[in-house]
């Protein structure tokens, strides 16, 4: 049975698609295979689906694999040697991964707006909002 993903489970899953080989196809099911292999975590194609973070990371590498961006279309006109591709092949990733978490930021920092204006529409202060939270004590 497919369990609630945590933040971390998130992370890795992005994780994977930022690693995701350009020559291998991706689908959901494979996914889902790599995700248990990898993290011996059963899940469903729903279950990642409904995670933004990872539906974003999904959609991207799959223009990337499929050749349907413009950097895949360049990348494919390039023809290096094996030495070279290896170091292209892994900067590549950084620049993939770069760019999702650049846009995870965005995302976040939207989020913050809304609350932040949310809140204040509802009455509370800065102040407020930027108390520090209780530290629960163990019995």
């Amino acid at each position: 049975m497919a369990k609630h993903l945590t933040d971390k489970d998130i992370a890795n899953v992005c994780e994977l698609l930022d690693d995701w080989p350009m020559d291998s196809k991706l689908t959901w099911d494979k996914l889902v295979e790599a995700v248990e292999h990898d993290y011996r975590l059963t899940t469903t194609r729903q279950t990642l689906q409904k995670q933004t973070r990872i539906k974003t990371a999904f959609t991207e590498v799959k223009a990337l694999v499929s050749g349907n961006s413009p950097s895949a279309r360049a990348s494919r006109n390039r023809h290096l040697p094996p030495s070279l591709k290896v170091a292209a092949d892994q900067l590549a990733k950084k620049e993939r991964t770069i760019e999702r978490l650049e846009a995870d930021n965005h995302r976040l920092l939207e989020q913050f707006h809304t609350w932040l204006y949310n809140a204040t529409q509802h009455g509370m202060t800065i102040e407020q909002l930027n108390e520090p939270l209780e530290i629960k004590q163990d019995k």
